[in-house]
C-alpha cells in the first residue's frame, strides 16, 4: 500500500512501541529511588485522588511524545535499510533508547528551531534596513 512493504510497516510500529517502552522506563525511574528500595512503610505513601490524576495525565502525555519520536524515527528509516532482523532489531534498540530521552530531544530539538528562526528574522531585518 502506497510503496510501504510490510517490513517498513512493522519497522514503523515496532519504533513506535519501542520508544512507548523506553519513555515508560525513564517514567519509572523517575518515580523510584533507583538507590535503595523502600525500608519502612512510611516510605512509600497514597498520592491524593488529584495528583493521581495529574500524574496519570503526566505520564500519558510523556507516553505519547515518545510514540510520536518512535515513528519519526521507523519513518526516517523506511527504504533506507537491509530487511533482515538484525537491522530490525538494532533500529528498535534505538527507538527505545530515544524513548527514554525524548524530553531533551525535544528540548534540544525546540532550542535549534528557535535559534533557525531567530537567525531568520535577524537576516529579514538587517535586508529591510539596508533597503531603506
Amino acid at each position: 500500500m502506497l510503496g510501504f512493504s510490510n517490513y517498513d510497516f512493522a519497522l514503523i510500529f515496532l519504533c513506535t512501541i519501542g520508544s512507548v517502552i523506553g519513555s515508560f522506563a525513564q517514567a519509572i525511574v523517575l518515580t523510584i529511588d533507583l538507590k535503595q528500595m523502600p525500608r519502612t512503610e512510611t516510605d512509600l505513601r497514597i498520592a491524593s485522588p488529584e495528583m493521581q490524576e495529574l500524574r496519570g495525565a503526566w505520564l500519558a502525555l510523556r507516553l505519547i511524545l515518545g510514540g510520536i519520536l518512535g515513528l519519526m524515527v521507523g519513518l526516517y528509516f523506511v527504504g533506507a535499510i537491509q530487511e533482515t532482523p538484525t537491522t530490525l532489531a538494532k533500529i528498535i534498540a534505538l527507538s527505545i533508547m530515544l524513548g527514554y530521552v525524548a524530553p531533551k530531544v525535544w528540548h534540544a530539538q525546540e532550542r535549534i528551531v528557535s535559534a533557525e528562526i531567530d537567525r531568520l528574522t535577524s537576516d529579514h531585518k538587517n535586508d529591510v534596513n539596508q533597503h531603506e
